[in-house]
């Protein structure tokens, strides 16, 4: 059987940008497929009583050093996006949407990218879009379709699987009946997939 690590994220989370830059090389070593659950990460911070970064003054002021010290870390591109925090919901319904077609590969990269790479404000639906657009997606299409009753259902059903399941933040993996949180954590991800944990 194959090995499935299920990833729920947010574009609009730095440390699930961090994550999913480690993704492939990971599935590489493992043969693992990703199943790519997109969510909200104010949903399941604030549903779960967690205390996000900004409510901290100290610990919002300390986060981008740390993004940015992962960031180097991991050799990818980072710049802090001047918009965040920001309301996601609108770019993960359009994550949904895209799921359905054949492009999510593209839409999950040019996604990462303008967040946080070209810091650019994807809580406006005409931004999205327009970053769609140039990368030579359907973005009226899928913008459009984020509003679809079927669409809201799906990504309200993500959020609160991943509640049921014990997430109270983003990134969050499973891996059979394993929870693991946070980019730090693709360690253990890896090992428990080659551990061959059994499906709960």
């Amino acid at each position: 059987m194959t090995r499935v690590i299920e990833f729920y994220y947010d574009y609009s989370s730095p440390y699930s940008y961090l994550a999913d830059a480690r993704l492939p090389e990971l599935v590489i070593r493992t043969g693992a497929t990703i199943e790519y659950k997109p969510a909200i990460l104010g949903v399941l911070v604030v549903e779960s009583k967690n205390t996000p970064p900004p409510t901290i003054p100290a610990k919002f002021s300390y986060y981008a050093d740390d993004i940015r010290r992962w960031a180097e870390k991991y050799d990818i591109p980072y710049n802090n996006n001047p918009h965040f925090p920001l309301r996601s919901i609108t770019l993960m319904r359009a994550a949904m949407v895209a799921k359905q077609g054949n492009d999510f590969a593209q839409f999950h990269r040019v996604m990462w990218k303008a967040m946080w790479e070209d810091g650019l404000n994807l809580a406006d639906a005409d931004v999205i879009r327009t970053v769609l657009n140039q990368a030579g997606l359907d973005g009226d299409g899928i913008v459009g379709a984020a509003d679809a009753p079927e669409i809201k259902e799906a990504l309200r059903v993500n959020c609160e699987e991943a509640l049921g399941r014990g997430a109270f933040g983003l990134p969050t993996f499973f891996v059979g009946g394993e929870m693991f949180f946070g980019n730090d954590r693709l360690d253990f991800v890896e090992d428990a997939v080659m551990q061959g944990v059994e499906y709960a």
